[in-house]
């Protein structure tokens, strides 16, 4: 919705994408709904080892836990919870390294199903 009805709006020409588009033939962008319009994630893979650069899919490691918990700042929190299971479920697959935008001190980290949640395996630097 625009902010002034009136306003007529320009912008350089832009691509417009749906559920993933492919950057090359390592870097794959892909839609991760529920936290806010747009949000995505970049999944990586390079000599068969695989990389989740997470952006808003986690906000804390507790959410590992209790992956059904959403932050104050979901718009959709069902839809956050659902891509949140889905994109943690790829990373423990394809034993990615997980690389969270909002968790402080460690850098990434893979990640194991424990039961119905998810756990840090291991921390990476």
């Amino acid at each position: 919705m625009p902010t002034f009805p009136n306003a007529t709006y320009l912008m350089p020409a832009v691509l417009l994408w749906g559920d993933s588009y492919r950057v090359d033939a390592r870097l794959r962008l892909e839609a991760a709904p529920g936290h806010t319009p747009g949000s995505s994630v970049l999944k990586l893979t390079s000599g068969g080892e695989h990389a989740l650069f997470a952006a808003d899919l986690l906000h804390t490691p507790l959410q590992l836990g209790r992956p059904d918990h959403s932050s104050c700042f979901c718009e959709d929190p069902a839809q956050a919870r659902v891509t949140r299971r889905r994109l943690l479920g790829w990373a423990v697959g394809h034993s990615a390294l997980v690389l969270p935008a909002h968790f402080s001190g460690a850098g990434a980290f893979e990640v194991t199903e424990r039961g119905d949640s998810f756990a840090v395996r291991r921390w990476v630097p």
